[in-house]
């Protein structure tokens, strides 16, 4: 076979470039589609739920004093969650910064607190079995 007669992009070439990129654009405007599930601040320690509060039932910010092995003070306002204070060593949660997305959290180890954003509904994103 000659070089000219060489074909680089067949028919299924095509259809599965098409696919990814018809998959792509559908991930990227389901990613920013504004659903109306609100989404619940929880507060664990040790694993177990200690404090939930929805954000949208938040009207002026609260600072809400966590105490597990060691203290903390957790910011929740109506679109974000933050750790301002912590009385542990390594300061780690606080500079976490804000959460703002349903799935993120902060976290702080010796403290055994987590605080995590979480949907409102009870869909299921992915199932392992």
């Amino acid at each position: 076979m000659k070089n000219s007669e060489r074909k680089y992009f067949g028919i299924a070439d095509i259809a599965v470039v098409l696919i990814v990129v018809i998959a792509s654009v559908f991930a990227l405007f389901s990613q920013f589609n504004s659903d109306d599930s609100s989404l619940n601040c929880v507060v664990r320690y040790n694993g177990e739920t200690i404090y939930t509060v929805s954000l949208d039932s938040v009207t002026d910010t609260i600072n809400k004093e966590i105490v597990g092995d060691t203290a903390l003070t957790v910011v929740i306002c109506n679109d974000s969650v933050s750790v301002k204070s912590s009385s542990c060593p390594d300061k780690l949660c606080e500079h976490t910064g804000e959460i703002t997305k349903d799935g993120q959290s902060i976290v702080c180890l010796p403290a055994k607190i987590s605080v995590a954003l979480e949907s409102s509904d009870n869909e299921l994103d992915t199932v392992v079995g």
